[in-house]
């Protein structure tokens, strides 16, 4: 019962990880949307004069896509969308021009642009600004990056972002226990018995499988049994005739090791083993670790898996 909690355990931790790295996927596929600031209160732009303003939370050394939304009003006693020439730059290099209105003006173009910025744009040094020149003979007022505190309802919520795909998160080697598929085992002679192989990793890695054994025997006895390692897909990806892992007779004791591909981990399913019995005596207490062996012969072990980068 203690082992089949572990397992059902093993298999939850199993799914959340996995669960947990389908949403990073599906977030990366998506892109990362990073909220635009503007330096400073909202911008008051007098007629005839340009005004320029430091954009923060662009990351350094990051492609991806600046998503520009832009507002403002004109001061006139009847509401009314003028135009103004927008500047996207990266140090001293104008990267965007255009002549548009208000992005929640009824007039086109809006101010709603979108600036692919590459690797190369990313990696070099400058602080990314906008510029804004109001040649259209009315003061503005409330210009800003974002609808903010704006109290017009005319004005949507939106906000500038700079969208981007998150890169994937560093490898780090790390050892699991491997679980096998419910309580110690039973083998009658001449009789083969297959069971689950749980907590193998979804990447390229090491499996180290240990086992252990008692034959049923009045005389203490060390029987041979063969040992396969299956892949999910049904192929065997190793076999071994050896002795419980306790034996003290100087016989070849039963350590397997297979190396994980990245084809093995792109597979689907389980991972199984197989253990034949062909030695003229039943076999009870076998497992890939001691669990609760009272034998005082078989020493503390486990079978592991450790995943490589």
């Amino acid at each position: 019962m203690k082992k089949l909690m572990r397992s059902f355990g093993a298999t939850k931790t199993n799914l959340l990880a996995l669960a947990m790295t389908l949403f990073f996927l599906a977030g990366a596929a998506q892109g990362v949307d990073r909220r635009i600031d503007m330096a400073g209160s909202t911008a008051t732009i007098p007629k005839g004069n340009t005004v320029t303003r430091s954009l923060y939370r662009i990351p350094a050394n990051t492609a991806g896509q600046i998503r520009l939304r832009l507002k403002w009003h004109a001061v006139n006693p009847v509401p009314y969308f003028n135009r103004l020439t927008i500047r996207l730059k990266h140090g001293n290099r104008t990267l965007l021009t255009r002549r548009c209105f208000s992005y929640h003006s009824n007039k086109r173009p809006r101010c709603a642009y979108n600036f692919t910025v590459t690797q190369a744009e990313a990696n070099r040094s400058g602080t990314w600004r906008i510029e804004a020149t109001n040649n259209s003979g009315l003061e503005v007022i409330g210009f800003d990056v974002e609808k903010g505190a704006d109290p017009i309802p005319l004005v949507p919520r939106f906000t500038s972002v700079f969208r981007y795909t998150p890169a994937a998160p560093a490898c780090s080697e790390s050892t699991k226990t491997l679980n096998m598929q419910g309580s110690t085992v039973t083998i009658p002679k001449g009789n083969t018995v297959t069971r689950n192989l749980y907590r193998v990793g979804k990447s390229k890695g090491i499996i180290l499988l240990r086992a252990k054994w008692h034959a049923v025997n009045p005389v203490l006895y060390f029987n041979r049994l063969s040992v396969r390692l299956i892949k999910p897909n049904g192929q065997t990806a190793r076999t071994k005739n050896a002795f419980s892992y306790h034996n003290n007779q100087g016989k070849t004791k039963m350590v397997m090791r297979y190396d994980v591909t990245d084809a093995d981990a792109n597979l689907t399913g389980t991972w199984k083993i197989r253990i034949t019995n062909n030695s003229g005596l039943e076999v009870i207490g076998f497992d890939i670790e001691k669990g609760s062996d009272p034998i005082p012969l078989v020493p503390n072990f486990k079978s592991t898996y450790r995943n490589r980068c």
